[in-house]
């Protein structure tokens, strides 16, 4: 995360059990902010988002999911 061009504040959070004392669905998350959309294209476009992406299935070994969305 750290060689991403264009983020403007990153944050990672391990999940805790549900309610119930189950697994939670995801066991981390890692929120990427950036100015703009066109910002997080332009930053993943580059060598150093690539890399990250391509990097995934190497440390989620269970599996990982890339969510989009804006606050606000």
């Amino acid at each position: 995360m750290g060689k991403i061009q264009g983020v403007v504040n990153a944050e990672v959070t391990k999940s805790l059990p549900e309610a119930d004392g189950s697994n939670p669905a995801y066991y981390r998350l890692a929120e990427l902010y950036f100015e703009s959309p066109e910002s997080l294209q332009q930053s993943m476009g580059l060598d150093e988002g690539q890399a990250t992406a391509a990097d995934f299935p190497n440390f989620a070994t269970g599996g990982f999911k890339i969510l989009l969305g804006m606050v606000g």
